[in-house]
């Protein structure tokens, strides 16, 4: 039977991992860089820095896609105290824009996040974390093809002008 304490714990891992998926998506780097604790330490493979660095790093290279969308997973949490071991399988899908003749790109990814999770002054945040690629692939398609949105559709948005931000 878990305690109160274990249900709160895994609430505020939960909500931390999809706060930087968020992040990551709205190219928030505030958001993103929030997840870390101040020495936290990011290694994506292409990437290996600070959570500030990482945050920073990815405002500074996603945005030639025009869009990016992580789905993650229920983490799984193992807690030790004040230490956590947490594992989130991610699909992530990364739509490029696309070129003078239409053709764009979605590069798909299975990954998981394999992270260590420290509570510090009452807070859960990452220590560090890695990112475990399983597969990824491209998916070329005509971008004139697709579903066109109408004026009036609620179009989300790679900023702080995204809905998101503003609430319904």
């Amino acid at each position: 039977m878990l305690s109160t304490d274990d249900l709160i714990a895994r609430a505020e891992i939960t909500d931390v991992v999809q706060r930087l998926a968020r992040g990551t998506d709205r190219l928030d780097e505030e958001l993103m860089a929030s997840c870390y604790h101040p020495d936290g330490f990011d290694d994506h493979n292409s990437f290996r820095g600070s959570g500030t660095e990482f945050a920073r790093w990815v405002c500074e290279v996603l945005p030639h896609f025009q869009a990016t969308t992580h789905f993650v997973a229920l983490p799984h949490i193992r807690l030790d105290g004040e230490v956590a071991q947490v594992d989130t399988y991610c699909v992530a899908h990364h739509v490029g824009r696309p070129d003078d003749t239409g053709q764009a790109n979605d590069m798909v990814m299975g990954l998981r996040y394999v992270d260590r999770f420290e509570r510090r002054d009452g807070r859960w945040l990452i220590a560090k974390r890695v990112c475990a690629f399983d597969w990824a692939y491209t998916v070329p398609f005509d971008a004139g093809a697709g579903f066109q949105f109408a004026e009036d559709f609620t179009v989300g948005v790679r900023s702080r002008d995204d809905i998101t931000y503003r609430g319904v």
